[in-house]
């Protein structure tokens, strides 16, 4: 009664987006939206990116081939082993009609240095920045604590507020009131309604073709698809795989984009006493235990892929030649069984769902084939928040032996940032394999780009080997889209907003 209560909900929220439908006007059906509103450096993802891609811009971008290329940043080049300089790209207004200059860039990386910051998500992501200097308006120069061949990648994650702003309002309060860049600028952020409305801000560098944007928060994916149906959005994000057939039928069509991600289950290994999980074995062994090659054809129509190591596709440090742990079931009970686990044990996995296509039934078959080789796995399934604040506070339940985490290459498509995710050098990190984390700390100061990919990929055939996790399956996202959508394309995760056309009615 509870579900159909909530998707009654969610159906009058879609039903409410009609009345003030137009031309002019895009109606996006999210899975969710940013927690801390419009502070860009409390998230690295879903579901923040889905609103603040169209209201930021970071120095850089990684285009639909995986390309670096410009944003606010016009150039940057690489002047000492520990120093890149950026020359910014002029006449760029933030929306509060503050100019866009090195004093935005100078403010930004100081909060991200200051104890608050740093303990942000995007501040461990640039941890390793010591300062940035303004030498003009429109040129800086980043300092880092180590040579750094990938600091402009990295930068692409980083997202630029309204110095002033910033400073007069604190982060709370600029959440509330962002002054942006982006295509559009917030107006009203749904509190109460689930109803978020962004404004085209004409005055950007990357101004939009459609006026207004209306995000409606449907978590829900019945929600979503039904409101795609009726018409009461333009595009239901993050849709099922089983949600494709019927999107056509109703006359809309189904677009993907890859995720640059991996699932997986993530092993807690360094800050667990006693856990099987300690086995190199053991861990291998729930690898070959589990069929992707199953998982991905009968839930996932054969539209993903099996997956073996850190990188997704595309992604810079992908090997192809590394494939998926196979399904042999024989193998997978004798590992156990030399780790001394010939009759398995109990394992408690805190998992989300609704955030890939198909995670519940790929979980609950997961861990259905790990039962045939006597892994008892417990699923607990948690809302985001209370497993992003698990996360980021490093407060799991003692007995959570493991918990669901992507290695995600995004946003700058790079496998060394999932990779450092599963390191030492990891605050508080769950899993910690010294040899591992000396070598990536090597690959991040190797400064010629086809020697850094080659280590990449060997370090990647490492990673499959030591198997910190079970490798899922390499995901795309899908999203519904209905007539009156007559363009569209998707970078990195998120449809672009700004280059979005209406049919004419």
């Amino acid at each position: 009664m509870l579900q159909i209560s909530r998707f009654v909900v969610a159906l009058c929220l879609a039903a409410t987006l009609a009345t003030s439908a137009g031309a002019s006007e895009l109606r996006y059906g999210s899975k969710g939206v940013p927690v801390s509103f419009g502070n860009p450096y409390m998230a690295n993802g879903s579901p923040a990116m889905y609103v603040w891609f169209a209201m930021f811009d970071a120095l850089t971008q990684v285009d639909a081939r995986g390309e670096l290329v410009p944003a606010l940043a016009l150039s940057w080049e690489n002047i000492e082993p520990r120093a890149w300089r950026f020359k910014l790209r002029p006449n760029v207004t933030f929306s509060n009609g503050e100019p866009f200059t090195a004093d935005a860039i100078v403010t930004a990386f100081a909060w991200l240095r200051i104890p608050e910051g740093r303990r942000s998500i995007i501040g461990n992501e640039v941890r390793y920045v010591l300062s940035v200097e303004k030498e003009n308006d429109l040129s800086v120069v980043f300092r880092t604590e180590r040579p750094d061949a990938i600091l402009p990648r990295r930068l692409s994650g980083v997202m630029m507020v309204a110095p002033k702003a910033w400073t007069t309002l604190g982060p709370e309060g600029f959440a509330k009131t962002p002054a942006t860049t982006g295509s559009y600028a917030m107006k009203d952020w749904g509190e109460g309604t689930s109803r978020l409305i962004l404004e085209a801000f004409k005055g950007s560098w990357r101004a939009p073709v459609i006026d207004r944007l209306v995000i409606a928060n449907l978590p829900d994916n019945a929600a979503r698809l039904q409101a795609l149906q009726s018409g009461q959005i333009d595009i239901a994000g993050n849709i099922n795989v089983d949600d494709i057939d019927t999107v056509e039928v109703s006359g809309g069509r189904v677009v993907s984009g890859s995720s640059a991600s991996i699932s997986a289950w993530a092993f807690r290994v360094a800050d667990k006493a006693n856990t099987p999980l300690k086995d190199v074995r053991v861990r291998q062994a729930i690898n070959y235990a589990v069929d992707k090659t199953m998982l991905n054809d009968a839930l996932l129509r054969g539209l993903t892929a099996p997956a073996g190591q850190p990188a997704a596709k595309g992604a810079v440090g992908y090997d192809p030649s590394i494939e998926p742990y196979p399904y042999v079931i024989e193998k997978a009970k004798a590992l156990l069984k030399a780790a001394g686990y010939e009759r398995g044990f109990p394992l408690k996995v805190d998992v989300i769902v609704d955030r890939t296509p198909g995670d519940a039934a790929v979980y609950q078959t997961a861990a259905s084939m790990l039962a045939k080789v006597g892994i008892a796995v417990e699923l607990r399934t948690m809302p985001f928040p209370s497993w992003m604040t698990k996360y980021l506070t490093h407060t799991w339940e003692d007995s959570t032996d493991a918990f669901s985490l992507s290695w995600n290459s995004g946003p700058y498509n790079d496998v060394s940032r999932p990779m450092e995710i599963y390191s030492c050098l990891r605050p508080d990190a769950f899993f910690c394999d010294k040899a591992l984390s000396d070598r990536l700390q090597t690959v991040g100061e190797e400064m010629d780009l086809a020697n850094r990919e080659l280590m990449l990929k060997d370090l990647g055939r490492a990673y499959h080997d030591a198997a910190p996790a079970l490798f899922l399956l390499d995901l795309k996202d899908f999203f519904g889209v209905g007539p009156r959508v007559k363009e569209i394309e998707i970078l990195n995760r998120v449809p672009e907003y700004h280059k979005i056309t209406l049919a004419v009615p």
